[in-house]
């Protein structure tokens, strides 16, 4: 049942509308009902959407297998891993909640498992899903191990990561408690000065996303893929959903992508807006560490064949290298050459679909077309630090927060000698989410970080062009529509304001 769990887990975080797009850094590649949706925030947006259902039948599985593992496991079938697939339950369920309360608002909440056909429900309150969740966490953190016997597998460190997460996020609402900001930084503290640096940031930021160094000691925990279908089902789609069919736009330069990169299809854009960010690529090394830039024909009957064919600059440089074909970050007019094809907007018409990939995700063992098999990150250390660095904020201990994120920043740095120049002297909550979207770029939860901060109708409103255009996004966006098909079976379970 606990690899049933896991498994559910990977469709969670492929879910990626409703943790990517609408957002500050993230926006669908096109105008499609399916999709403007999301970018616009419209009145198609409701509760017959195509994704809301999945997420909450999915997310309540996980809610029913969760209890059902708490209640029919017993010390005498279990033994010694009793405590363990306790906490394994707790965990999973109280991971499944956070996901509904900060998607759905107040929903039905069940701590037993369910026998028969639910026919009617009540609506619980945040405040009681988050008092319990944490309640939950709080005890089973000193159940696991500080670092899991098998990759793949929670840990204490995760417990602490989601505990810490749910005191950060309560800790801006109405019915916070005045220790949420400081309990929450606690939690992560535990993580970073764990006496025995269990888990740390490693020297270099590239080599966290090294395809041949996964599970390494900045990774907390991360959904498992691999080669067996049966094992990872559809497989992790990260690299392609950031990528591009190179082979579509150029097919006389290329018989693949590239040796060490196979077919993508390219899901989600990211704002070019957050290119310039990165203030100077040439010290932060997440840039060049982040995006793929250039790419080498390799069709061998191409004259071609060996030469630097498409290449993209950096945001704030012109440089060329000699490519066949470069595509310059702002066009003659100063727009960006790097938005997706649009019809329905005049800005996006001149542009196309050559824009950076995300070298993040790279997955040479995927085969030609099929399902990545790389691990998906979700907790690591370095977001453990700007999540430390939000808690200290908000508990008015702005030095600490400096501190945690100029650890992240000087980590950053291409070199010693540029550490200094990393370095930051004041901090606001903008500040942490642009550094986040530096850090943690692809990483899942765009659209959570904005919520719990208070911050994503502005920050939406003033970066994506798409919700400028439509500017339909008000406060019911906080919350997503529950399902039709859940509203019209279940009595007593009545639809978010704003959506039909």
């Amino acid at each position: 049942m606990i690899t049933d769990i896991y498994s559910r887990f990977r469709g969670l975080y492929n879910t990626g509308e409703l943790q990517y797009y609408g957002t500050d850094i993230y926006m669908a590649i096109t105008e499609s009902p399916n999709e403007k949706m999301f970018n616009g925030y419209d009145k198609t947006f409701n509760s017959t959407a195509g994704v809301v259902g999945p997420y909450w039948q999915n997310l309540y599985k996980i809610v029913q297998e969760s209890n059902t593992l708490i209640n029919r496991c017993s010390p005498e079938e279990t033994g010694k891993d009793y405590d363990r697939f306790i906490a394994n339950g707790l965990f999973f369920r109280s991971l499944a909640y956070y996901y509904l309360v900060e998607t759905f608002g107040p929903v039905p909440f069940y701590t037993e498992e369910q026998t028969e056909v639910i026919t009617s429900a009540t609506r619980e309150s945040e405040e009681k899903i988050y008092s319990t969740i944490i309640q939950d966490l709080e005890s089973i953190k000193d159940i696991l191990p500080m670092k899991a016997e098998k990759k793949g597998e929670i840990s204490k460190a995760a417990v602490l990561q989601l505990l810490g997460k749910c005191y950060l996020t309560r800790a801006y609402k109405s019915y916070s408690l005045a220790t949420d900001f400081s309990d929450a930084a606690e939690c992560f503290e535990e993580i970073i000065n764990d006496p025995n640096k269990t888990y740390y940031m490693l020297p270099k930021f590239s080599d966290v996303f090294d395809e041949n160094n996964q599970g390494n000691s900045e990774i907390i925990w991360a959904i498992q893929y691999g080669e067996d279908k049966m094992y990872a089902g559809s497989g992790n789609p990260q690299q392609a959903l950031f990528g591009f069919n190179i082979t579509a736009v150029l097919p006389q330069w290329y018989d693949k992508i590239q040796e060490d990169y196979s077919f993508m299809q390219r899901g989600y854009w990211v704002n070019p807006t957050v290119h310039e960010w990165f203030v100077d690529p040439i010290i932060d090394s997440r840039y060049d560490a982040t995006f793929v830039r250039e790419f080498y024909v390799n069709n061998s009957s191409s004259e071609d064949n060996g030469k630097l064919g498409l290449y993209f600059p950096r945001w704030n440089e012109t440089d060329d290298q000699g490519a066949l074909k470069c595509i310059q970050f702002y066009n003659e007019d100063g727009g960006y050459n790097w938005y997706p094809q649009s019809t329905a907007l005049a800005v996006l018409e001149q542009g196309s679909d050559f824009m950076p990939m995300i070298r993040k995700f790279k997955d040479t063992k995927m085969t030609w077309g099929g399902p990545g098999t790389r691990e998906d990150i979700v907790m690591r250390v370095a977001d453990t630090y700007l999540l430390c660095a939000e808690a200290y904020l908000g508990a008015g201990s702005n030095d600490m927060a400096l501190k945690y994120i100029n650890d992240v920043r000087k980590r950053a740095a291409t070199s010693e000698s540029y550490e200094e120049d990393m370095t930051i002297s004041t901090v606001d909550i903008d500040i942490i989410l642009d550094e986040r979207a530096r850090e943690l770029l692809g990483e899942h939860d765009r659209w959570f970080d904005l919520k719990r901060t208070g911050k994503l109708i502005e920050r939406a409103k003033k970066y994506n062009i798409f919700v400028q255009k439509y500017d339909n996004i008000n406060q019911n966006h906080l919350l997503r529509p529950i399902p039709y098909d859940e509203t019209s079976k279940v009595d007593g379970l009545e639809q978010n304001e704003g959506y039909m």
